[in-house]
């Protein structure tokens, strides 16, 4: 896979990502066309769709997309020029390589947690910390890979640990 962080102008890009962001929009000259966001593990990129019947099927914001197109450059940013696109199938991808996470070991971060709730003294205090962080195996999966927020404060997987 090639990844957003080593686009350069000229590159030729075919390869899936997720599109963050759809939108239609209109040329001076009022033709329709594609304007998306992609995005992987090492960022996003704006991406433009000029030509909207050829080669382009239908997908929607959220979806994994398999992608061919040219690495651009616009106003001083890189872009991608979009050819042909598709919705990617299932085992076409996996998702953990398009959505950044925490740049700390998840399970080392855990580990640390597990210490200091091992350290606290108040017994109801401790029963509830122990019970939620330490039993509930449903709960601690999703607590691990959860973010802190949809973006800026730890908005990305282990998250929510991290900032704990």
């Amino acid at each position: 896979m090639r990844f957003i962080e080593t686009f350069r102008e000229g590159n030729h890009i075919s390869d899936v990502y997720l599109c963050k962001a759809k939108q239609i929009a209109l040329t001076k000259n009022g033709k329709e066309y594609g304007s998306l966001v992609l995005q992987d593990k090492t960022g996003t990129v704006d991406a433009k769709i000029w030509e909207l019947n050829n080669g382009i099927a239908d997908f929607d914001s959220m979806d994994f997309v398999m992608t061919d197109g040219m690495v651009t450059s616009f106003q001083g940013a890189r872009q991608v020029n979009i050819r042909r696109l598709r919705k990617a199938e299932e085992g076409e991808y996996d998702p953990a390589e398009y959505i950044p996470s925490s740049k700390y070991d998840i399970e080392e971060m855990y580990r640390e947690l597990c210490e200091m709730i091992a350290t606290i003294k108040e017994p109801h205090l401790k029963q509830l910390t122990e019970n939620t962080f330490l039993k509930d195996a449903a709960f601690i999966k999703e607590f691990k890979v959860h973010s802190a927020a949809k973006s800026v404060h730890h908005g990305f997987v282990g998250g929510l640990l991290q900032h704990t």
